[in-house]
């Protein structure tokens, strides 16, 4: 813009001195070498104040007007215009050497500028890649700490409803957005939900408007983005972990992997939780019966007898036993033995409240805890347990079979009047236990 506006400024004034100077030389003959002198310096000018491609063009039309006014130059002035026309020309080269190479050396400085602005521009990407990089590593370094403190907490739960409240924790504290929702049921509230609960997978909405797969609902109209993982436990779905976000790409799929860690640090949880009733289960239920264990009873009758005995109230102790035993075994093989002892144990079972404890002392034994019990009411629920089991008919798998009958022989024992230890109660339910089978069998002592 400035080499414009000064080009523009030079011109007119050059133009109206080189006309002057042309037509001074052609009046003055005998001015030549003065006034070529002077067109000499006109060109450098318009070298230095515009290019050298336009002294260029003024040199040649001086070039012209000298060729035609020399012949008005006598003796030594001729030589004397043809050195400074020599000069002119020299110096005109050596302007374009000077020019050119000015032009290379900017040329060169402009590729240079270009290369370090291609350069700063590369490093300016790269730092904010590294910068984006390092924040990502930040943000991986943060959520794998939550996935490693969801570990060790999840590990360490042994009670459900607290497995499903850290999750929603930690649900909250890593992905952050969206509001969070707990689904535990056969019912599901809307298509999305369906389609977890049939595919036992997780899933990703990033607008729900757009999605072919859902249909709009009325709970979810304003939801337009949706996260959702199920929880599994032992291939069966138990709840569904879920967010609702209320625009559009709100949920990337790096939080739908984050999700479905914690889903399944939860279920593998509660599949512990599950294994450990089990072995808990194992070791104080019976395998056949499903009743306490021998020494599940042991260590509830000491705590009964503490209690009991801090309070100063009765309890009773029943003592049971199958009136021939070995005759269905040996008559009907063992099938029909287990047959005799799962349905006596279930009898028991309804026949007993919430808080008495019936255990299997052994064989073809039973023994029942019935806390806060005087003796002559546990003598009543012995004799309905001893009817109801009377009253049972019992089919071994042929006709004659078909209307046998079970009979049980019951020794009852109370604390504190007829013994205070486990070992004493137990001992006078055996007896009178005993006293019932010399008597007869299928009766109640005690």
């Amino acid at each position: 813009m400035m080499a414009q506006k000064r080009t523009a400024a030079f011109l007119l004034p050059g133009m109206l001195l080189f006309i002057g100077l042309t037509v001074v030389l052609f009046r003055n003959p005998a001015e030549y070498p003065v006034i070529v002198l002077l067109f000499f310096s006109f060109v450098l000018a318009t070298g230095f104040a515009i290019s050298i491609e336009m002294a260029s063009v003024f040199a040649v039309l001086v070039a012209l007007i000298e060729l035609g006014a020399i012949g008005f130059v006598h003796g030594n002035d001729k030589a004397w215009v043809a050195g400074q026309f020599a000069v002119l020309w020299a110096g005109l080269y050596m302007a374009h050497r000077y020019a050119a190479r000015d032009q290379q050396d900017e040329q060169q400085c402009s590729e240079g500028m270009r290369q370090r602005q291609q350069a700063l521009w590369a490093l300016q990407k790269e730092k904010e890649s590294l910068e984006k990089r390092l924040t990502d590593l930040d943000s991986q370094a943060a959520i794998r700490q939550h996935l490693s403190n969801a570990v060790h907490q999840f590990s360490s739960l042994l009670d459900p409803v607290i497995v499903r409240q850290r999750l929603m924790e930690f649900v909250r504290s890593t992905i952050g957005r969206g509001t969070i929702h707990y689904f535990a049921g056969n019912s599901p509230r809307d298509t999305m939900d369906k389609w977890v609960m049939e595919r036992k997978i997780s899933l990703l909405v990033t607008d729900l408007a757009q999605d072919t797969r859902f249909r709009p609902s009325r709970d979810n109209d304003e939801v337009r983005s949706v996260l959702a993982a199920p929880i599994v436990v032992e291939r069966q779905l138990v709840g569904i972990v879920r967010l609702n976000g209320f625009e559009p790409g709100l949920f990337s799929v790096g939080d739908l992997r984050i999700l479905e860690s914690l889903s399944v640090l939860a279920s593998l949880a509660l599949e512990n939780l599950q294994l450990l009733n089990r072995l808990q289960e194992g070791a104080v239920r019976d395998n056949l019966t499903r009743l306490y264990t021998h020494r599940f009873f042991q260590e509830r009758l000491a705590d009964e007898i503490l209690r009991e005995g801090r309070y100063q109230t009765d309890f009773c102790l029943l003592l049971l036993d199958v009136d021939h035993f070995k005759r269905y075994n040996d008559t009907y093989g063992h099938a029909a033995g287990d047959q005799v002892l799962v349905r006596v144990a279930q009898i028991l079972t309804q026949s007993t409240r919430p808080v008495d404890l019936v255990a299997r002392y052994g064989g073809e034994e039973f023994v029942v805890i019935l806390p806060q019990t005087p003796l002559p009411q546990a003598r009543e629920i012995a004799e309905q347990i001893r009817e109801r089991i009377a009253a049972e008919s019992f089919n071994f798998g042929s006709e004659a079979a078909a209307q046998e009958r079970v009979t049980v022989s019951i020794g009852i024992s109370g604390f504190p009047n007829e013994a205070t230890i486990a070992s004493q109660l137990i001992r006078v339910a055996d007896t009178r236990l005993y006293q019932a089978k010399q008597s007869g069998r299928n009766r109640v002592i005690g």
